[in-house]
């Protein structure tokens, strides 16, 4: 070090006035390099955050689309879409480039969604092998091997997926609760349990009116008049548990709300499905849905004790209300206590309904285990339950 300082020292005026010249250049090359590099980084884009910004961008833009195309919002239960090219050229949205760089090729839309009188707005973006929108129920189906026997997801002769056993990752977080995933439904609506008590909805009978047959007010088992499908409304309309934005993504239901006998050995839900009910967007599990989710070799019938193995149901450890009359007269319903236990309708149990989000409905997070459940996209909430 002290030889270069000598050295460069001896030298004239005029070559150390060049040398510090050419340290300059180099130098200044050297930012500009850096800052070339950084701009190349920013216009290719690519991150995750660029995809999901353009997401955001694609449903405000959209709002603003349909605001001013009226004319093509959907009718209730139906959907629309409008293409990611049409956002462009009506300029509701930047170039693509804008957001992922020009490196990056997107195709694109925007599903419109009426459930009810709310309005969901729901971007899928694919961008090859850099990125694409997942829908909540591809993950499940991805996250989970089809099975056959012992615990995991199954797949029915109807096109429909169902979670049986007791350990299955299928936990999942919606409108400030918690959920356990039934299945998904043949048309890719997903079923959900919700999984813990709403206190203000606790202890509920499931009827108390005059029953002619009993000569009391046992309460009659007929769900469509029935006191618990007035509180399955409320809840639904209570803002305090849902906001807008949850109910833009909840589905209708069809209920099986036929009666069974504690004999019955039918799991596949012919009892239960032989009056349906279309419409009501809140609903109670079936008897038959608790007992297919054992996987005990003993579960037979309606009441066997063996039902409550391996079964996640069982797990969840509260007594809740069945959507399912006892056909042993017109006062009896099933109520689940580890097992389905026929009790008067005028008892009192806890409610933990049932619904079925949209097919369309995006993972914004999770892999479904208890420790990571699923969290969707657009589950948006505007108070605290109670």
């Amino acid at each position: 070090m002290e030889s270069l300082k000598s050295l460069f020292n001896n030298l004239s005026d005029t070559s150390k006035a060049l040398i510090k010249i050419m340290i300059g250049v180099v130098c200044a090359l050297v930012v500009m390099f850096m800052v070339v590099l950084i701009l190349r980084l920013v216009r290719a884009g690519g991150g995750k955050n660029s995809f999901e910004k353009l997401e955001n961008a694609m449903e405000k833009a959209a709002v603003n689309y349909y605001k001013d195309n009226k004319d093509e919002l959907p009718e209730n239960g139906e959907e629309n879409v409008v293409e990611l090219n049409t956002l462009v050229a009506g300029e509701y949205l930047k170039e693509i480039e804008r957001y992922v760089g020009k490196e990056t090729s997107c195709e694109g839309s925007v599903y419109a969604i009426k459930n009810n009188t709310y309005y969901s707005y729901i971007p899928y973006l694919n961008c090859g092998k850099k990125y694409s929108t997942k829908f909540l129920s591809d993950a499940i189906i991805a996250d989970n091997d089809i099975v056959e026997e012992g615990e995991g997801l199954y797949l029915d002769g109807e096109s429909n997926y169902i979670f049986r056993g007791e350990y299955v990752n299928n936990y999942l977080t919606f409108a400030n609760q918690n959920w356990r995933i039934i299945g998904i439904n043949s048309d890719g609506s997903i079923r959900l349990l919700l999984s813990n008590i709403i206190k203000k909805y606790r202890n509920s009978k499931w009827d108390n009116r005059y029953n002619e047959e009993k000569g009391d007010n046992s309460g009659i088992n007929d769900f469509t008049v029935s006191r618990i499908r007035e509180k399955l409304t409320k809840i639904y309309n209570d803002n305090d548990i849902f906001s807008e934005e949850n109910k833009a993504l909840i589905v209708p239901q069809d209920l099986c709300i036929g009666a069974r006998s504690e004999d019955s050995t039918d799991f596949s839900g012919t009892e239960e499905c032989s009056i349906i009910l279309q419409g009501d967007y809140l609903g109670l599990l079936q008897v038959n849905e608790y007992l297919r989710a054992s996987i005990d070799d003993n579960c037979d019938s309606t009441t066997d004790k063996s039902c409550s193995n391996y079964n996640y149901l069982a797990d969840l450890d509260i007594n809740f209300w069945s959507i399912t009359p006892a056909d042993s007269d017109s006062y009896h319903n099933y109520r689940f206590a580890n097992v389905p236990a026929e009790v008067k309708t005028s008892s009192t149990s806890n409610i933990l309904f049932t619904l079925n989000l949209s097919s369309k409905t995006i993972l914004k997070d999770g892999d479904g285990t208890q420790k990571n459940p699923y969290v969707i996209k657009g589950d948006k909430i505007k108070k605290t339950n109670s």
